[in-house]
């Protein structure tokens, strides 16, 4: 898990952590990011995309930051793999079968949002 209070986007923008909004003692209720006390999944709730070819890169690069060993994912391609999204934000993938998560893999930012297998699937399903 990740310890740093913040980080920069491609575009620019710094975005505190769930550690730092921990730190912080209390929810805002502003719906942040990663926001550690659920507010902002009972607000937006978690949305799902599908995955194109061109996202390969982009999958095995989550993967390797997931910090799970290596994971031949390619046998779900591609009706099985859904990106997870909060607000917009992929913060991490999953492989299914038709009733539940096989494996999940959620960016090393978001692991301190309790984004378990059954909270997700929650969602999905």
């Amino acid at each position: 898990m990740h310890k740093e209070l913040t980080y920069e986007t491609p575009e620019g923008y710094t975005v505190f952590t769930s550690q730092f909004l921990k730190n912080r003692g209390t929810c805002c209720k502003t719906a942040c990011l990663h926001c550690p006390y659920g507010f902002t999944l009972k607000k937006h709730g978690l949305g799902f995309q599908e995955v194109k070819e061109d996202h390969f890169p982009q999958i095995e690069t989550m993967l390797q930051e997931s910090g799970q060993p290596a994971f031949d994912w390619k046998p779900f391609w591609p009706e099985n793999i859904r990106f997870i999204v909060i607000k917009d934000v992929v913060c991490g993938f999953l492989l299914k079968n038709h009733i539940v998560i096989k494996h999940l893999f959620i960016k090393p930012y978001f692991q301190n949002q309790d984004l378990s297998k059954e909270m997700v699937e929650a969602y999905l399903f």
